[in-house]
């Protein structure tokens, strides 16, 4: 007991320094292993000096003492919701998993940087993608295996969320548990989406279907849980850099800074996401209190960092042309309105009272209304990715709003009860989860299971219904290596890089 004493004390006290340094080990590991060794060494030394310039800051941000028995308990709650995210491989994994398996798998078993193929003329391919957040997993798997690899990446997740919480729990000022419910249960109404305007698919009934493509397609504003249990190497990352902004009170040129040290990572993690916490930092900027010291009080070694962490981040990724697409889709007028009436919209009016001096709330409304016309590769990512940012904020001002109780009484129990019935779209996730890995450990037997696969695939069907994914199984592990992919969504990991500026001045060989 005295142990876990000691080490809640030391995580509230260095909590800012813990999280910077989550966030920087693994551009760090990056670096070593997709640098050339005469770039990776100064730019490392360049990345510990601005460390070095944020952890000797006089008036670092600390947060308030926490008992450790709330501590612990949100521990479990974060740690259960992770498991049942399929994080790790021992819980049900959704369909978005065939791909992170394959591209966490090549990072354990290749060598770094992942090259598929490297003939002396023609397409040299790699896989380009944001690899950040597995880097610290695979490092371990390449070292102690595949199953090491996963458990570390289990806890590391853990981690990262418990990180987010702590620093959420800074921003809405009540008891840790509270903190973590609102990030895990805080969703739009998807449940009147699907009764009122879904065709054939999702349904209310069974209670395990995906909520979020009531509006058709891939045009959702995704819910916390359901983030952790798609894409989580983006949204853990994304939290977390938003979160930690979100809790540094304090804002001048120095703060402004680090501030923007942390987007350059969260631009390393999750681009897309990164995109929609621009205009928040700009807010920032342009409501800086003494411009006079502005110069004077600004590091140069953290916007050095942040130009090396963007610019080698932008080099990278944009060797793959396939997230070059750009453009614009036309939504009819109705279906925007209740598309963000639903997803954020009636939330997001409901603030106004409280919050409509406050130019991020203007900023939220703006990004949520505007967002869905706009479209980056070949699907909609830009719109579920890029949106992590506003919704967080969202999330942030109704828990503002109904815990430290700054509105009426009857707004705050209609809050609750639109909170309730949000609630459901990640009880469907969570449920989804809970009676898939039931079924597969509890009701199957060893015969009924089905085996994992160990060959290579070339092609994948796109996913249906979450629910009825890959039967009598709980891993998504079709596609095992990415080197033969050879489908349209392949495009958004495997690119042709001999061409790029990044191979040619920057990659290892």
């Amino acid at each position: 007991m005295a142990g876990c004493v000691a080490l809640s004390l030391f995580m509230v006290k260095h909590l800012s320094r813990i999280t910077y340094l989550y966030l920087t080990i693994p551009f760090i590991i990056f670096c070593m292993g997709w640098l050339r060794l005469s770039v990776a060494i100064p730019v490392v030394a360049v990345i510990v000096w601005a460390l070095w310039q944020i952890f000797k800051q006089e008036q670092f941000e600390q947060s308030s003492p926490v008992p450790v028995r709330w501590l612990l308990i949100t521990a479990l709650i974060i740690g259960l919701w992770v498991f049942l995210s399929g994080v790790g491989g021992y819980a049900f994994q959704n369909w978005d998993h065939h791909w992170r398996n394959a591209v966490f798998r090549d990072l354990v078993t290749n060598g770094w940087p992942v090259t598929y193929s490297s003939p002396e003329r023609g397409p040299i391919t790699m896989l380009v993608y944001y690899v950040g957040y597995w880097l610290p997993a695979a490092l371990a798997g390449r070292i102690l295996g595949w199953g090491v690899a996963n458990f570390i990446l289990f806890l590391w997740t853990w981690f990262g969320v418990l990180l987010t919480v702590l620093h959420l729990n800074l921003k809405l000022k009540t008891s840790l548990v509270k903190s973590a419910l609102l990030l895990i249960f805080f969703s739009g109404l998807d449940v009147i989406g699907t009764l009122l305007f879904a065709k054939d698919y999702p349904t209310l009934w069974p209670p395990v279907q995906h909520l979020e493509i009531w509006s058709g397609g891939d045009l959702q504003y995704s819910s916390f849980t359901t983030q952790l249990f798609w894409v989580f190497n983006q949204a853990v990352p994304a939290w977390l850099c938003i979160a930690l902004i979100l809790s540094t009170v304090r804002n001048d040129a120095q703060t402004l800074s680090q501030k923007g040290f942390v987007w350059a990572l969260s631009f390393f993690f999750a681009p897309l996401a990164s995109i929609g916490l621009i205009p928040y930092l700009m807010i920032d900027f342009f409501t800086l209190t003494d411009w006079r010291s502005f110069f004077k009080s600004i590091r140069v070694g953290l916007l050095l960092a942040t130009g090396i962490i963007f610019l080698l981040s932008y080099f990278f990724f944009s060797s793959n042309t396939a997230a070059q697409e750009r453009g614009f889709q036309l939504i009819a007028l109705k279906d925007l309105l209740v598309f963000f009436l639903l997803d954020g919209g009636i939330f997001w009016l409901m603030l106004a009272p409280s919050k409509w001096r406050d130019p991020r709330w203007a900023v939220t409304g703006i990004l949520l209304l505007l967002m869905p016309f706009i479209q980056l590769g070949n699907g909609r990512d830009f719109v579920m990715r890029a949106s992590i940012a506003p919704l967080f904020y969202l999330m942030t001002m109704v828990g503002e709003t109904i815990l430290n109780k700054v509105t009426s009484r009857g707004l705050i129990i209609t809050f609750y009860v639109l909170l309730v019935l949000g609630a459901l779209t990640p009880l469907y996730e969570i449920n989804r989860s809970v009676s898939r890995t039931y079924e597969y450990y509890v009701v199957l037997d060893e015969i009924q299971r089905a085996q994992p696969n160990v060959e290579a695939a070339t092609h994948l069907e796109k996913g249906g219904a979450p629910e009825l994914e890959h039967p009598n199984a709980i891993l998504a592990d079709d596609i095992y290596t990415l080197a033969y992919m050879q489908d349209k969504l392949s495009k958004n990991f495997i690119a042709n890089v001999r061409q790029s500026l990044y191979y040619r001045y920057l990659s290892a060989r």
